[in-house]
C-alpha cells in the first residue's frame, strides 16, 4: 500500500516526506488520475510537498545529464555519460547534425565545445530553473483564463513539469544514441513515444483542475496531448527567451 502524498500534516517530519518521493513518483506515472484527486490544495503544505518533490526531480535529472569534465577535444569520448554519448554522435553522425547547425556558422569542433558547457551542471541547473519560470507564466495565464486558484494551478504546473520534463529529458538519450548506431530506428521510436508520453502528462495534469474528466480514454488522451503541447510550447518560449542570452556561441 503506497503513502498517500495528498494529506501532509504539519507534525509530519521532513525524513518522512523525502522517504515519500519515491512512492509519489511512482503514482505520478502509474496513477496520475488518483494522484491529482488526493491532493488536498486547501492544506497549507500541499504546495511545498509538491514544490519539494520538484526540486528533488531537477536535482537528479541535473545530477543524471550533468557532466562538468571537458570533452569536446577527447579523441574517443567515453559512452558511460549522456555528455560522451552526445560527443560521440557529433564524431560519427556530423553528416546529419551539420543542417542544424548551419545557420550559426557552427563546425563540429564548435558544436562539441558548445555542448561541453551546455551539459555543465551549473548551465542544467539554470535551464531547469528557466524551464520552471515558464511553467509558472504557463499557470498564471490559467489563473487568469479559467479563474484557478493560485496552489491549484502552480500546483498542477509542478506535477505537469516534473512528469513531462523527465520523459522529455529521457528522450534525448536515445536520439543521440540513434546518430552513433542508425541501424537501430527502434531508439528513433522511443524518441518520439517519450515526447508524446511527456506531453500528454503534462497536458493531463494541468486539464485536471480545469475539472475535467474522461469520458473516453482515448478521447481524454488526445486532448491531454494536445493541450499539453500547446502548454509546451508557450513554456518553451518563455525558457528559450531566458538562455538564448547566455548561450556561448
Amino acid at each position: 500500500m503506497l503513502p498517500n502524498p495528498g494529506q501532509p500534516t504539519a507534525a509530519e517530519p521532513f525524513w518522512r516526506i523525502v522517504v515519500d518521493f519515491l512512492p509519489f513518483v511512482l503514482r505520478l506515472f502509474t496513477d496520475p488520475r488518483q494522484l491529482v484527486r488526493s491532493l488536498n490544495w486547501d492544506a497549507p503544505a500541499e504546495l511545498s510537498r509538491v514544490a519539494l518533490y520538484t526540486l528533488i526531480g531537477l536535482a537528479i535529472l541535473v545530477l543524471a545529464f550533468s557532466n562538468n569534465q571537458r570533452l569536446a577535444d577527447e579523441v574517443r569520448p567515453p559512452l558511460s555519460g549522456f555528455k560522451g554519448v552526445v560527443m560521440r554522435a557529433h564524431d560519427t553522425s556530423w553528416d546529419w547534425l551539420e543542417p542544424v547547425y548551419a545557420p550559426f556558422h557552427l563546425e563540429p569542433g564548435e558544436a562539441k565545445r558548445l555542448w561541453d558547457t551546455l551539459l555543465t551542471g551549473g548551465f542544467m541547473l539554470y535551464t531547469l530553473l528557466a524551464s520552471l519560470i515558464g511553467v509558472a507564466v504557463v499557470a498564471r495565464l490559467r489563473m487568469w483564463r479559467f479563474g484557478l486558484g493560485y496552489c491549484h494551478a502552480l500546483g498542477t504546473g509542478l506535477l505537469a513539469w516534473l512528469a513531462g520534463t523527465s520523459c522529455i529529458a529521457l528522450s534525448l538519450v536515445p536520439l543521440f544514441e540513434l546518430l552513433i548506431c542508425r541501424e537501430c530506428f527502434v531508439r528513433l521510436s522511443l524518441f518520439v513515444l517519450l515526447n508524446l508520453a511527456g506531453w500528454t502528462y503534462a497536458g493531463y495534469y494541468t486539464l485536471a483542475d480545469l475539472g475535467e474528466r474522461p469520458r473516453r480514454a482515448w478521447l481524454h488522451l488526445l486532448k491531454s496531448l494536445g493541450y499539453g503541447l500547446a502548454q509546451y510550447a508557450l513554456a518553451y518560449v518563455v525558457f528559450f527567451a531566458l538562455i538564448v542570452a547566455i548561450i556561448p556561441m
